[in-house]
């Protein structure tokens, strides 16, 4: 006979006297038969009641609860269905068609037979040596080895393990980062301290940062690790073709599987390893590259972990360079002053410099701080040619601790551009990574994520406690509030981020916007309001998009009466093409 003939079948029995307090240990052992073989636990309750009332038939009828006689049960798993045998000595009872519920409930008979055809996907009676025995059929699933499932569960606990462990090393580089750039006091210590945080998750051999200098040459600026270079004495030619003026000339990242591959003359050229070219940007300047080597060996580690984190530390390298030209340039003036100037200048990096305008859509805004820097945050990113990713926050507070928090939160959203066409799952990631550090600091974040379409003109919003953006259909005039459920970020690192799809046209337009922007007051101490703003919309957008920034704040001046805002205002408005 081979293997495959053989049919192998788990089953359990048992034989019980007959008496209704045994009905609940047997039921047990078979609830621990299903469990071992892994049964969906919803099934369970309606096989117990089923089971139960056969056995209590058997005891009150079959053996008329004499303790002297006993019931047996058998049970067996075959393919998906669980299959349940009860037997008792009494005389055989035909069963007659489908039962009906008895009209009294109460009867102490008739209600049994019922449960069990409504419940069962098969029952039958038939006369046997002993007595009579009823089957009962239920459908199950197949089913599993609970070894098979723990390990199973084993695994993805070790995965999710992992990507947590990731999760709170990533969040505190960020973090990290932020407070190097706040304290070092020289570029070359912020470089050598964020280095050293990247080497903790990836093992880089070699780091060099390439400053441009104004005549198009690239200067060494830092160098860790390997032979040969020392740090501000190396010069690459504008002239001379090599990976880091690629990286230069595109902006954009470059990978080497092999540093071997390169020509020997490149600076980044290493007999074995691989590596990883950045550039240092600033608002729309090039301002150098980051190169970082690493063996063969951790060329996944470089390339996937370590990569998000190496573009965040060419923003803040950005920062870095531009705040220390700022700060020389305002020396002379009060050191106070100095420094709300350079915290303004670092939040006005924040907000886009121009906001996208294609075929299928046009875009603008404005942000209005109550103090010289504020914790409001934009952005508008088209992703790749499918779509636009649009954010607006709201760091909690105003002035320098909330514009610092709002940049380390624009670092936060840029390293993750890969997750843009899931704005929910991108604020789930950012929660976690931002909890410790708020919840520290008793501050938190509201904000509203969300991606447009091109080719299906769809919406997806999810909004971490932040408030609605507003609808506007020009046909119509008709106004909706666009929202979805989720509590501010930094609460609770549990938290997850629904969201919610909206069907746009070319007659839609959409205002996103902070609560500053409708909680501004006039000199009685009456707010605009939500209502208010939102009755004013199509008047806002009638002369077209290109008015409507100033139209909204003119709105807002009108109301206010000369009364400063206390809060800031922030606005982005959207048009279907």
């Amino acid at each position: 006979m081979s293997l495959g003939d053989i049919a192998y079948q788990e089953t359990g029995s048992c034989t019980f006297p007959a008496k209704l307090e045994n009905v609940a240990e047997v039921s047990a052992l078979l609830k621990a038969f299903c469990q071992r073989h892994c049964m969906d636990e919803t099934l369970w309750p309606q096989i117990d009641l089923a089971f139960c009332e056969s056995l209590n038939n058997a005891v009150e009828h079959g053996c008329q609860e004499d303790a002297s006689l006993s019931v047996k049960a058998k049970w067996t798993w075959a393919d998906e269905q669980l299959i349940v045998e009860v037997e008792d000595p009494g005389p055989y009872f035909v069963h007659q068609g489908q039962a009906d519920l008895p009209e009294d409930l109460t009867a102490e008979s008739g209600r049994g037979y019922f449960i069990i055809q409504s419940i069962a996907e098969s029952f039958k009676t038939e006369e046997t040596k002993y007595g009579q025995k009823a089957t009962l059929v239920f459908a199950t699933h197949p089913s599993s080895d609970i070894l098979v499932k723990t390990e199973e569960m084993y695994t993805m606990l070790q995965s999710l393990t992992h990507d947590l462990n990731l999760a709170y090393a990533e969040r505190d580089i960020v973090a990290g980062l932020a407070n190097d750039l706040a304290v070092c006091p020289a570029i070359e210590t912020f470089i050598e301290k964020s280095v050293s945080r990247l080497r903790g998750l990836v093992n880089i051999n070699q780091a060099n940062v390439w400053t441009l200098m104004p005549d198009g040459n690239l200067e060494n600026a830092y160098h860790d690790g390997g032979d040969g270079l020392e740090i501000r004495e190396a010069l690459i030619n504008k002239e001379q073709a090599c990976a880091c003026m690629t990286v230069i000339a595109s902006e954009r990242e470059l990978l080497v599987d092999n540093c071997d591959h390169l020509d020997p003359t490149d600076p980044m050229y290493e007999k074995s390893g691989c590596a990883v070219a950045l550039p240092i940007i600033y608002q729309r300047d090039c301002l150098g590259t980051i190169a970082l080597h690493a063996p063969e060996s951790s060329k996944t580690d470089l390339f996937e972990t370590a990569l998000p984190l190496a573009r965040a530390l060419g923003q803040f390298l950005g920062l870095a360079y531009t705040s220390s030209k700022t700060f020389r340039q305002l020396e002379e003036q009060e050191r106070s002053q100095t420094q709300l100037e350079v915290a303004s200048e670092i939040q006005r990096s924040l907000l886009p410099s121009s906001f996208p305008s294609n075929q299928y859509c046009k875009s603008t805004g404005k942000c209005v701080a109550a103090m010289a820097v504020g914790g409001d945050y934009i952005d508008a990113i088209e992703i790749r040619d499918v779509g636009l990713f649009i954010v607006i926050g709201d760091v909690m507070g105003k002035g320098v601790p909330a514009a610092l928090l709002a940049t380390i939160f624009r670092t936060a959203i840029r390293s993750r551009l890969n997750l843009a066409e899931t704005p929910g799952w991108l604020l789930t990631k950012i929660n976690k990574q931002f909890c410790e550090e708020l919840g520290h600091l008793n501050m938190f974040i509201t904000a509203q994520a969300a991606f447009l379409s091109y080719e299906k003109k769809v919406l997806k919003l999810a909004s971490a406690g932040h408030c609605p953006a507003i609808l506007l259909d020009t046909n119509s005039n008709e106004t909706q509030l666009l929202e979805a459920e989720g509590m501010p970020l930094g609460i609770d690192a549990g938290d997850m981020y629904e969201e919610n799809l909206i069907q746009l046209s070319d007659t839609s337009r959409v205002m996103f916007l902070t609560d500053g922007f409708y909680e501004a007051e006039n000199p009685q101490g009456d707010m605009l309001g939500l209502d208010s703003l939102v009755a004013s919309i199509p008047e806002i957008w009638d002369e077209g998009i290109d008015h409507v920034p100033q139209k909204a704040f003119d709105l807002v001046k009108r109301f206010a009466q000369g009364r400063s805002a206390t809060d800031d205002q922030t606005m982005m408005a959207l048009q279907i093409l």
